[in-house]
């Protein structure tokens, strides 16, 4: 029996119900995304929906033990081609960084209508291993079909001092946020981060619930505090604290509903 973490049984509980139609679920930023990618994988597996995963961009292939299956365009084979209950779905695979390719955006758009899979997993940005990134003119590539937008952070950084040695792409980041290297990621900060358009949820569409998952949270034990005034001032619906590889992977949930610990 699988113990179904809340922030799970929240997206179940959405109008999107999984029962209904396939529910996209994309996920940017960085700080472990493929980590939570799997970790969603096998939990919605254990709820007995019928899952996929891909790409946007380019990952590394699965460790789990997942049917991997290589195509030109995903929207053109038959249902019966995707097995049962989780498929890892891509269109190529780079053997100079030993990653796989995935699709546009809007052939997972497509690929969504078809209803193959109850839960369609998109890793749509790329962060190059760092535990905190701004997006690029072309970035991130989120599927307009997306009904939740999951934006990760790396728990380390928040309220430490950054630069170029912790920060993706650190020259965007700086102009969006006004910090200059050296200086705290601090509350501040963070709603710019948030709020801007260039910012944590660039592209997301506008129908899509906004998540923030700070990962490896047990890095970082002194956020707690500012959470629910950044939840208060920003349009994020929910703000997931935790460590995706531990478990419980999640260990804290604030809901814009409650403004609360659940």
């Amino acid at each position: 029996m699988v113990n179904v973490p809340e922030p799970l049984n929240s997206i179940c509980d959405e109008k999107t119900s999984l029962s209904q139609k396939t529910a996209v679920i994309s996920l940017v930023g960085a700080g472990g995304k493929t980590s939570t990618l799997f970790w969603l994988a096998r939990e919605f597996t254990g709820m007995g929906k019928r899952v996929m995963v891909t790409t946007t961009t380019q990952m590394y292939l699965p460790e789990e033990n997942m049917p991997v299956l290589f195509c030109r365009s995903p929207n053109m084979l038959p249902g019966a081609a995707f097995p049962t209950p989780a498929v890892a779905c891509f269109a190529g695979w780079n053997q100079e960084n030993g990653k796989v390719l995935g699709f546009s955006s809007q052939q997972i758009d497509v690929l969504a209508k078809r209803n193959i899979a109850d839960v369609l997993l998109v890793e749509s940005d790329g962060s190059r291993g760092f535990p905190l990134k701004a997006p690029a003119l072309h970035e991130p590539c989120i599927p307009e079909s997306s009904h939740f937008v999951i934006a990760l952070t790396g728990g380390q950084t928040i309220g430490q001092p950054i630069g170029p040695q912790n920060v993706h792409r650190w020259p965007l980041f700086s102009a969006i946020t006004g910090l200059q290297q050296g200086e705290r990621f601090g509350t501040d900060a963070l709603k710019h981060f948030i709020n801007h358009p260039q910012g944590m949820f660039k592209q997301a569409p506008s129908q899509a619930k906004r998540i923030w998952l700070i990962n490896q949270c047990s890095q970082n034990e002194n956020i707690n505090g500012i959470l629910p005034g950044i939840l208060a001032s920003t349009d994020i619906d929910a703000i997931w604290l935790g460590a995706v590889r531990e478990s419980p992977p999640i260990t804290q949930v604030l809901q814009r509903s409650e403004s609360a610990v659940s």
